[in-house]
């Protein structure tokens, strides 16, 4: 299996979801549409779950919580017409609404061309993971199209490793977090490149021996061509490793 995997994949990029491939929140259908019924309840609970309530969202991103104990603890009164698992559900097929950075794809899909492993690793939740993974399966493999959707986009991935189903955050323990993929697919750290938007992620990655970037939705969009001129030199140099 290790000679199968070599052949095909000399390097990887772990690529961040939120704030890098995109800014958009769970519930968008509700959040952003201010006739919905629960809009004003929902933004209201929204806000201080994630501006007040970081221990507990980030249980919610180590799977500790599943996002129907979330819903509950949010206390939202349901008229008659929701079913009861309404926020629960909506809260992953929502994510089939979020926005994709139109930037970044293309990049990426240059460097599967070249031998490289594109691979999503979020610090994220269950609900977003089983989105993801329902995306992968039902949609066809991204191609070269200025169509950037969340399900074209989930196809891009060669694989995903996500915080809920990993058990931990990436900056807690990047050894165990990417360590098993790299070793199973007989690549190393050094072989590793992570793009992320958050610096605390990107030291702790570069802690284990690999490379990573920080980079924001923002600054792809005021120096997308210098970005993406690193990444392709990062990606061109010794023809190996980062």
């Amino acid at each position: 299996m290790f000679q199968q995997d070599r052949a095909r994949w000399n390097k990887v990029i772990f690529v961040d979801w939120h704030g890098v491939l995109s800014h958009d929140p769970f519930w968008i259908s509700i959040l952003q549409n201010e006739q919905h019924p629960l809009h004003s309840s929902l933004s209201k609970a929204a806000k201080k779950l994630f501006e007040k309530n970081d221990d507990l969202v980030r249980d919610w991103m180590r799977g500790d919580i599943t996002a129907s104990q979330i819903v509950d603890g949010l206390q939202i009164e349901l008229e008659p017409e929701f079913p009861r698992d309404y926020l629960t559900r909506k809260s992953v097929d929502d994510c089939q609404l979020m926005r994709v950075n139109i930037q970044l794809p293309p990049l990426l899909q240059a460097a599967q061309q070249t031998g490289t492993a594109i691979v999503l690793a979020t610090d994220n939740m269950d609900c977003f993971h089983d989105a993801i993974l329902k995306a992968r399966q039902t949609s066809t493999r991204l191609r070269a199209t200025k169509t950037t959707t969340f399900s074209t986009t989930a196809r891009l991935f060669d694989d995903v490793l996500c915080s809920s189903t990993q058990r931990m955050l990436k900056r807690e323990d990047p050894q165990r977090f990417f360590a098993n993929w790299l070793s199973s697919h007989a690549l190393d750290f050094s072989d590793a490149l992570l793009l992320d938007d958050l610096e605390v992620n990107c030291s702790a990655f570069r802690a284990t021996g690999g490379t990573a970037m920080q980079i924001t939705l923002e600054s792809l969009e005021n120096n997308a061509d210098k970005i993406f001129a690193e990444i392709d030199f990062r990606l061109r140099i010794n023809n190996k490793r980062f």
